[in-house]
């Protein structure tokens, strides 16, 4: 018969029983294993040869570093940004809640305190995060407009003689001319990817585009890098609009028995041109 089929029945029957420890309430077993744990071993003193020939086995030591607060500001605003689900609904209400997120996360930062949230979005090239109407929420055609009007003016493309009187109004203008070449077959269509590509990835990220909503550090694709048209971002927009207006009226009849592909591009129609 197999020793094990033996020694199983037997220790079910006499099983082994360890004193505890009063003060502790731990099993002896486990004190003294904790105890060889951490007794240095008698070892014989190792050649140079021998330490030299282990050197690739010893434990690697990791030096820490804390990330900039830039870099971190703009790792934060990229996560509270994109949304969970290609037509997530907004986390804000207005961009006023996510600039207080934006400086209650600051805190945990040890450089922090140094940094100011508005002059940050400034440097980022995102004035409409200053705005506080739900239309200039990120990944919406007015924000998008709005702050490739203002990086155009940036750069010199635009120029207006009282801005301050009338900076809404300019930025959108700008922002209306700038978009209009953005799509496809426009041979100028490059060159506005290439001035505003950060801009245009952020807001790409926000809608939820296909492609743009990788979590940082891998996801800082630029939007130079594709082919993303003004009609892809509009019909996004109209896309999710649509599954919102599916959503609250669950009742209708049209509505339930149309199928609705998410991969379908064109399926809202003609793509929306400015």
């Amino acid at each position: 018969m197999p020793f094990l089929a033996l020694a199983i029945p037997y220790a079910q029957s006499n099983p082994v029983s360890y004193e505890i420890d009063a003060r502790t309430h731990r099993h002896e077993i486990a004190i003294d294993i904790e105890k060889i744990e951490n007794q240095t071993h008698a070892w014989k003193p190792t050649s140079q040869a021998a330490k030299r020939s282990n050197a690739p086995l010893q434990r690697a030591t990791f030096a820490c570093r804390t990330i900039p607060a830039n870099d971190y500001f703009d790792n934060v605003l990229a996560e509270l940004v994109t949304p969970l689900r290609e037509c997530g609904a907004p986390r804000y209400a207005d961009n006023a809640e996510l600039r207080k997120t934006l400086g209650d996360l600051l805190t945990l930062h040890p450089d922090g305190a140094r940094l100011s949230v508005d002059a940050r979005i400034r440097a980022l090239g995102l004035p409409s995060l200053l705005r506080d109407d739900p239309a200039y929420l990120p990944g919406t055609l007015s924000a998008l407009t709005y702050d490739i009007g203002a990086h155009s003016i940036d750069i010199g493309r635009f120029t207006f003689p009282e801005l301050d009187v009338a900076q809404e109004a300019a930025f959108l203008f700008a922002g209306e001319s700038e978009l209009a070449f953005l799509h496809e077959g426009n041979p100028h269509a490059s060159l506005i990817r290439k001035d505003h590509s950060a801009i245009l990835a952020f807001h790409y990220r926000a809608a939820g585009m296909r492609g743009h909503t990788t979590l940082p550090p891998n996801g800082y694709a630029l939007a130079i890098q594709d082919d993303t048209t003004l009609c892809d971002f509009t019909s996004q927009l109209a896309r999710c609009q649509q599954q919102t207006d599916l959503s609250r009226s669950p009742r209708s009849v049209e509505n339930r028995h149309t199928r609705h592909n998410p991969l379908d591009l064109m399926q809202n129609g003609m793509c929306v041109i400015l």
